[in-house]
């Protein structure tokens, strides 16, 4: 539609036009939540906390916090979508592309070509783009991230010239205090999607099937850097060759005992008798006869007499 804004009437259709669209942006900050398990807080910064319920707005200048074997879901216009574990305390900016996780779980689904977004604690920060991680963050100390799908690059918020790039199927754990990152390794995405609660407990993500992708798919290599570290071949269990014979477990017997002897069992009506003494061979005389050396003869030839000499 083209707007004519030249005269006083078309100036105030400009204007009517325009009002609305700050109103819409400012509707995209604000989050609604999906779903609540037991125990929800809202805290927001000018009241007490209250219970949460669904389909409740929760705006940037307010705070979530779940209790113990709690959890709860956030929704966002773009489908952004934040799950909270248990015991976690969250706070968002930049329509939840920025997540402020001080303790506890968070799983977070950033849709693709939406700016991605980040996670962040006292000690680490996740920068995500078009993806679904999950971030824990325990009492303890430590920092420990999966990637779904998709790719994120974690660094220290102290260091952040000290990073790690972490591809689909694989996590990073940073311990407390940590100076340097240790290397990504791969984990088991199916155990992951059948064990986890901020997956079992809350209906299918939308990126589900870019997940299963990746858990049929080789393990990734690592990286380290700009430069590419692949990692050692992952152990591969052999093949499936049928049940063998079953073992014959050894019989233990207690120390200082020797095990009993078999028992034999005779006829009824006999009595056990010795057994019979075997009969030697027969001894074979193999003497050779001694043999007297006969010389052998000489034939003895007589020389013909000669004839008288007249």
């Amino acid at each position: 539609m083209k707007l004519r804004c030249k005269t006083l009437v078309g100036l105030l259709s400009c204007i009517a036009l325009v009002l609305p669209l700050p109103a819409k942006a400012a509707g995209s900050k604000e989050a609604r939540v999906t779903q609540i398990i037991r125990d929800v807080k809202l805290l927001p910064a000018d009241a007490d906390a209250r219970a949460a319920a669904v389909n409740d707005k929760v705006s940037e200048d307010t705070g979530v916090r779940t209790g113990g074997d709690s959890r709860s879901e956030l929704t966002f216009s773009d489908l952004t979508i934040t799950r909270l574990g248990a015991n976690t305390v969250f706070s968002f900016s930049k329509a939840g592309r920025t997540a402020n996780v001080d303790t506890g779980s968070i799983l977070l689904r950033v849709p693709k070509d939406s700016g991605g977004g980040s996670i962040r604690n006292n000690a680490v920060t996740v920068a995500v783009t078009g993806t679904t991680v999950i971030f824990e963050a325990p009492r303890g100390g430590h920092s420990k991230l999966f990637t779904l799908e998709g790719s994120s690059r974690v660094s220290l918020k102290k260091n952040p010239g000290e990073f790690r790039k972490v591809l689909a199927g694989q996590m990073i754990d940073v311990p407390a205090g940590a100076t340097t990152l240790p290397m990504p390794v791969n984990f088991d995405v199916n155990q992951l999607m059948r064990t986890h609660p901020l997956i079992t407990d809350f209906k299918p993500l939308p990126s589900q099937p870019l997940i299963m992708a990746v858990a049929q798919q080789p393990p990734p290599p690592s990286y380290r850097g700009p430069n590419i570290v692949f990692t050692p071949p992952f152990f591969n269990p052999p093949p499936n060759r049928g049940p063998g014979p079953a073992p014959v477990p050894p019989t233990k017997q207690p120390p200082g005992k020797t095990p009993p002897r078999p028992i034999t069992t005779q006829p009824p009506g006999t009595t056990n008798q010795p057994p019979p003494t075997p009969t030697p061979p027969p001894v074979i005389n193999r003497t050779v006869p001694k043999q007297t050396y006969v010389p052998p003869t000489r034939k003895v030839t007589k020389k013909p007499t000669p004839p008288p000499i007249r």
